[in-house]
């Protein structure tokens, strides 16, 4: 079919449609030439910059700041990014076990991934010769950065993205495309610093000003390899989980009654020893094949469990 630059909106919310998903997706259109976003960028660059200077960049993080803002530079002549938040939540998932929410369903590198090429096929039906690049965290780019200049989510003081539907329980999509796409943006929000977070933060990650020491974060150190030190060791007993962190989700207010989506995937709420004692790594890696934490492999989860054992 031919170009048709008033036929794009609907070609990009049609493609999500055409995801025949039960529930709604949230998502927002940026213009990688408007003046304002590349503002935004070079502020933003700054920020990652000063962080980088100061030692806060972990190994979860790319510390190449430039690839990390700027979406003009992942596609030639890319002109357009869409941002989509996807929900996950389930009304299975639970606040009592011992994985965080987000991975106790499937790994969402793989069903986020799967959802972002159904859109980019669908649009090709359209474009053919368009090219896009897609990523859902396995990638250089912020996402949170996207979402929030959107305004797609509300900003957390403890840097998370917050859906007005879903909270902070949401995935966020990224697809990079050549084709000049009609904006979609809403106005940037905020969360209202009730500090619920900030007080209740295992490691006192959470420094009230929309920032985090990252390495203080009880979700990046049970994805931390090898051998812990002591307050990391404390900082874990006080989050009670073998891998990532809710503790400041579950204290938010902001997600009181947000909904919830059918579960794609048996849900997994804890892990113990004996679940995993007599596996070999590739046996455990087979096993979690669908979970977010397979990545990080046995030991990992192991080291985590013996640490809330002597608890």
């Amino acid at each position: 079919m031919p170009y048709d630059e008033e036929d794009m909106s609907s070609i990009v919310k049609n493609s999500i449609l055409n995801l025949n998903l039960p529930y709604e997706i949230e998502y927002a259109i940026l213009n990688l030439e408007d003046e304002e976003l590349l503002k935004s960028q070079q502020d933003f660059f700054c920020f990652l910059t000063n962080r980088k200077n100061d030692n806060l960049i972990t190994s979860l993080e790319s510390d190449d700041i430039n690839s990390r803002i700027f979406a003009q530079n992942v596609l030639e002549n890319a002109k357009s990014i869409i941002v989509i938040l996807f929900p996950y939540l389930t009304d299975e998932h639970s606040k009592n076990g011992n994985l965080s929410m987000y991975c106790m369903g499937m790994d969402y590198h793989i069903s986020v991934k799967d959802m972002l090429c159904e859109i980019v096929k669908y649009i090709k039906n359209f474009h053919k010769d368009a090219d896009f690049y897609i990523q859902s965290d396995t990638g250089t780019l912020n996402e949170r950065f996207f979402a929030f200049y959107s305004g797609l989510g509300r900003l957390g003081i403890n840097s998370m993205i917050f859906s007005d539907i879903y909270g902070s329980y949401v995935n966020i999509g990224l697809i990079v495309t050549d084709l000049l796409l009609d904006e979609k943006k809403f106005e940037k929000k905020y969360c209202d610093k009730c500090m619920a977070c900030v007080k209740s933060c295992p490691g006192g990650a959470i420094n009230g000003d929309f920032t985090i020491n990252s390495y203080r974060c009880a979700s990046y150190i049970t994805q931390k390899k090898g051998e812990l030190n002591e307050q990391e060791q404390r900082i874990i007993k006080k989050s009670k989980k073998i891998f990532g962190c809710d503790v400041c989700q579950n204290v938010c207010h902001f997600n009181n009654n947000v909904k919830t989506i059918p579960k794609n995937c048996d849900i997994i709420k804890t892990i113990k020893n004996e679940d995993i004692d007599e596996l070999s790594n590739k046996k455990f890696k087979e096993k979690y094949i669908l979970r977010a934490f397979n990545f990080r492999g046995k030991s990992v989860i192991k080291r985590n469990l013996d640490i809330l054992k002597d608890d």
